[in-house]
């Protein structure tokens, strides 16, 4: 662990571009709303000897010294967006994705934006992106950047969240239902499951009846005791035999927040549904908040 700051706190990965802008906003409004401080990290890079004509301590230097004014731009924005927000930065030598799992340990919420220069180079479809979501010891969102949305349909200012039935998808409901409830916004649970190819077409209409009415029950009993724990979210279940990348992502058209699970297999982490969830964080509209151990609460 890298800095005591992080323990609960909204940690953002920050490197100045206008993709680490967009997460910072986000990272800002959901602290406020959430009262939850927030830790600003930037990555300054690894620090070599032939960078300084006096060699790599100084060169130490000149990368710290590098990151102060863009922290500072960074500093007033947030104030500026959540006033009275407690606000701390946190300056680290090395590259993005360690720099971020080191002080993601102990925070609340790590996000960061979809695509980056520098040190936080193509965090989006690099390696970046898929270490942090994939190993972070926090849930993590992805911010992507605004698109022009139709803003109509099912999904229209719902949290979007993405089950399978598994144990990884019990957390991210855990995290849907109580950002719903704490933000006041409803809850939109997506399943899609599909055959595809010759094996859907040779599927007979009662295998397909008799599947949708299994994966209708795996839906139900996923979200079985919600209702009762969350009386004042508004649920709808939308269900269908579809490919569930597609589905997910046609979702984030008219959706604020895709939350989906993730489990680990063995040392390495892999995202409930596998590389559904990377297409989706690589192609959704909206931020993608990918939960991975002990559940976020809204608090």
């Amino acid at each position: 662990m890298t800095t005591n700051a992080a323990k609960g706190a909204v940690v953002l990965g920050y490197d100045g571009t206008p993709h680490s802008d967009a997460a910072l906003d986000w990272a800002a409004r959901y602290a406020m709303t959430h009262g939850h401080p927030l830790l600003i990290a930037y990555a300054a890079g690894v620090p070599t000897a032939y960078d300084s004509f006096s060699g790599i301590q100084e060169n130490r230097g000149d990368l710290r010294a590098a990151a102060e004014p863009i922290l500072d731009a960074a500093v007033l924005r947030i104030h500026d967006l959540a006033p009275g927000l407690t606000v701390e930065t946190h300056v680290a030598l090395g590259n993005a994705h360690h720099v971020l799992l080191e002080t993601a340990e102990g925070a609340h919420l790590l996000v960061v934006g979809s695509r980056g220069r520098g040190s936080f180079a193509s965090l989006l479809l690099g390696s970046v992106s898929v270490d942090v979501s994939t190993h972070a010891p926090c849930p993590v969102v992805v911010v992507r950047p605004e698109k022009d949305r139709a803003r109509f349909g099912p999904y229209l200012h719902h949290i979007v969240v993405g089950v399978d039935g598994s144990e990884a998808s019990t957390g991210a409901l855990d995290v849907a239902f109580a950002l719903a409830s704490s933000e006041r916004k409803p809850l939109a649970v997506v399943h899609s499951w599909g055959a595809t190819g010759v094996y859907k077409d040779l599927m007979s209409y009662e295998a397909r009846l008799d599947a949708a009415e299994e994966h209708e029950l795996q839906v139900a009993e996923s979200i079985a005791g919600y209702a009762e724990r969350y009386p004042d979210v508004h649920v709808t279940q939308h269900q269908e035999e579809e490919d569930p990348a597609r589905s997910l992502v046609l979702a984030s058209e008219d959706a604020d927040l895709i939350v989906l699970g993730s489990r680990r297999r063995g040392d390495a982490a892999a995202v409930v549904f596998g590389s559904v969830s990377r297409y989706v964080v690589e192609h959704a509209s909206c931020p993608v908040l990918v939960v991975r151990r002990a559940p976020v609460t809204a608090s």
